[in-house]
């Protein structure tokens, strides 16, 4: 995958990827106690969205770099053959790191859900 650093949506798939993957990694690493259960609760809410909008920014990226595409086809300015095949491969990797940035998130995301299900049960049969 060749990827084009100077993509602002891909800078902001790899962001919005290190920071849930960062917060899902902290939390699964604190020991489990009643803050850490408070602290799960709390960013539940928050990260399964977060976590969506990956192929979402990817499919916004593909939209983009296939508007650009387009543009140059319409102006004339390139050798249509090898604007069609090199942006629209282009334009579909946004796509595919989206994919690939979401599908280990929600598997952590599993885990710490598991995880946090499993002590609230401990503590209910502890009590």
């Amino acid at each position: 995958m060749n990827l084009h650093w100077d993509n602002l949506i891909i800078w902001l798939i790899i962001v919005l990827a290190v920071v849930v993957y960062g917060l899902i990694l902290d939390l699964l690493l604190q020991p489990q106690s009643s803050d850490w259960h408070q602290q799960v609760q709390h960013w539940l809410a928050a990260l399964n969205p977060m976590l969506a909008a990956l192929p979402l920014l990817g499919l916004l990226g593909t939209i983009a770099g296939l508007l650009v595409t387009f543009k140059g086809m319409a102006s004339g300015q390139l050798d249509p053959q090898a604007l069609l095949t090199t942006g629209i491969a282009d334009a579909l990797i946004t796509t595919q790191l989206g994919l690939l940035m979401v599908v280990p998130g929600w598997m952590l995301l599993g885990w710490l859900r598991r995880r946090a299900t499993s002590w609230s049960r401990l503590q209910v049969a502890q009590a």
